[in-house]
């Protein structure tokens, strides 16, 4: 009978081997595959006592609405092609997300290699972000470079960093509190982009990584992490990126969803300005998610819910919201409203509002809609670290 479980070191070298045939084929076969550390934990699906499936889950600390929360990141989901179409995926999934109720996460995202593969599986879209490509020129103009002093910096200033990078922050849902390993293995890691500050003061306010690439006839700068703890620092790091005229032809920028660069830029013409589907989200467990979720002070509300899974058990619980604060609870009462995993993990972040997905994930009257409605209003959502 298969089973996920964690993987063990005697197996780390084909979990690494089949991770990498998944994501990175062009390097063709490695005959020595050195085996990273890892924030996540690494699980696996076996099969006669053979790793059929790779997996790996993070315990990540992220606002939501205005507090903060822990949730599960599923990342490295692979299978060689001899095991592929057989439901290894699925059992894999499953086993993750049973893993993440015993952690106590009721929420679990991850960055999707195509959105309807996993969305049969219950995960919706968590957020969007912006790709600008624009030439140098047009990020001069829309920054400025006077005032302040601009550095270099290394893992060795994550903490100050990571201060600039909560004030990015600040007000969204979602957006993550990064550890020092985080930085140092993910932000950084074995391969360390160009990475500088902005300092008013002395004192950190923005930073910029980014990486030099040639794309056909062109070389670009493409942007990594873009951090700015007001419009200041923002104008700040656009400048130091529009310095950059005698090194490359285009910058690539990649923000959490907006446009207002478009109307900062000298020619709005010469930006190309794209929209992205980003990472997705589910709910793990439904008791776990709705009693953590914090709720307007304003709201008293007794809801019964119907929830269906795609690889899981349909149930139904009661919902009590008074004081900001929910209880859950399972119930054999009618429901008042039925939706899926992905479009309660969508009302709970607040990326999607009730009138969006009625009709569309999620089954109610009116007088639910409303009472929905202010239980979940809309919030600035952004996961922008992938994993």
């Amino acid at each position: 009978m298969p089973s996920v479980r964690r993987v063990p070191d005697s197996d780390l070298e084909r979990y690494r081997r089949l991770v990498q045939y998944a994501f990175h084929p062009e390097d063709g076969p490695q005959s020595e595959l050195t085996v990273p550390e890892r924030i996540a934990d690494r699980y696996g699906l076996y099969e006669d006592g053979r790793l059929v499936a790779t997996g790996a889950l993070y315990e990540l600390d992220a606002r939501l609405r205005g507090s903060w929360t822990t949730i599960g990141g599923i990342a490295a989901v692979s299978s060689p092609p001899e095991h592929r179409r057989s439901g290894n995926v699925e059992r894999l999934l499953d086993g993750l997300l049973a893993e993440a109720r015993d952690r106590e996460l009721g929420l679990a995202a991850l960055w999707p290699f195509e959105h309807a593969f996993y969305r049969q599986f219950g995960w919706a879209i968590a957020s969007r972000y912006t790709t600008y490509e624009l030439p140098t020129e047009q990020l001069a103009a829309a920054g400025t470079t006077t005032g302040g002093t601009y550095g270099r910096v290394d893992p060795d200033d994550w903490e100050r960093l990571e201060t600039v990078q909560r004030a990015h922050g600040e007000g969204t849902t979602l957006s993550m509190a990064r550890t020092e390993q985080w930085w140092r293995n993910r932000t950084f890691g074995d391969d360390p982009p160009w990475a500088y500050a902005w300092r008013d003061g002395g004192e950190f306010r923005g930073y910029v990584t980014y990486t030099f690439e040639t794309a056909g006839e062109d070389d670009v700068l493409r942007v990594e992490d873009f951090s700015a703890a007001d419009q200041k620092a923002r104008d700040h790091l656009l400048g130091l990126l529009g310095t950059h005229d005698s090194q490359v032809g285009t910058v690539e920028l990649t923000l959490a969803e907006e446009a207002a660069l478009l109307d900062a830029v000298a020619d709005p013409e010469a930006v190309t300005c794209s929209i992205h589907a980003g990472p997705m989200i589910r709910v793990a467990d439904p008791v776990l998610a709705l009693a953590s979720c914090p709720y307007p002070d304003d709201v008293a509300a007794r809801v019964v819910l119907e929830f269906t899974d795609p690889i899981g058990d349909d149930r139904q619980f009661e919902l009590a919201v008074e004081d900001g604060a929910g209880t859950c609870a399972p119930t054999r009462a009618a429901p008042d409203a039925t939706l899926d995993v992905g479009t309660l993990a969508q009302l709970l972040v607040g990326y999607r509002t009730v009138e969006d997905v009625r009709g569309r994930g999620l089954d109610c009257d009116e007088e639910t809609a409303a009472t929905l409605a202010a239980l979940f209003p809309q919030e600035n959502v952004q996961l922008r670290e992938f994993f």
